[in-house]
């Protein structure tokens, strides 16, 4: 997942003549820096290894899924031994019966597999959707448009003056 560091700003553009923009921030610096990493696909605390995870399995990757698969297809190779061995204890591995044992795990055992690998890819798809959409939700600034101020504000700027030197008179 590959999107730009958030810019912090989702207000109007500052190109109103005598505005400038002013962003405050709503994160604190720790958080505003995760964010920034998981919008901006940096790695990090092994959230790029843990979305990339989600990437392949979301996208189908084989070899993840391989990884995932392997006690399962131990657990098969057992069963199989199992039925083999019961049919081999009355001399009856040539039979149509062994045959259709054989085949109803094999069948069984693609079917189970084929439903798990596909509630995986569909939950890693939607815990990435789940991801994207409460980051991209978040509002890291908020941002307002400010009066630039020129010179000497005469009414303000006296009656902030006049607050900071009478004190010192009285």
């Amino acid at each position: 997942m590959s999107l730009s560091a958030p810019t912090g700003v989702s207000a109007p553009r500052a190109n109103i003549s005598g505005y400038k923009l002013r962003n405050v921030p709503n994160m604190s610096p720790e958080v505003m820096q995760l964010f920034s990493k998981l919008l901006g696909g940096t790695s990090g605390v092994g959230i790029d290894q843990g979305l990339k995870s989600q990437q392949g399995l979301a996208a189908g990757d084989e070899d993840a899924f391989k990884r995932l698969e392997a006690p399962a297809y131990t657990a098969f190779n057992k069963q199989l031994g199992n039925i083999g061995s019961r049919f081999a204890g009355v001399g009856a591995l040539d039979s149509s019966a062994f045959q259709n044992a054989t085949s109803g795990a094999a069948q069984s055992f693609a079917e189970n597999l084929g439903a798990q690998r596909h509630g995986i890819q569909e939950g890693a798809l939607d815990r990435l959707l789940g991801l994207s959409d409460r980051l991209l939700s978040q509002k890291p600034y908020d941002s307002f448009l400010e009066k630039k101020r020129s010179g000497f504000d005469t009414a303000g700027d006296i009656s902030s003056l006049l607050a900071k030197i009478l004190p010192l008179f009285l």
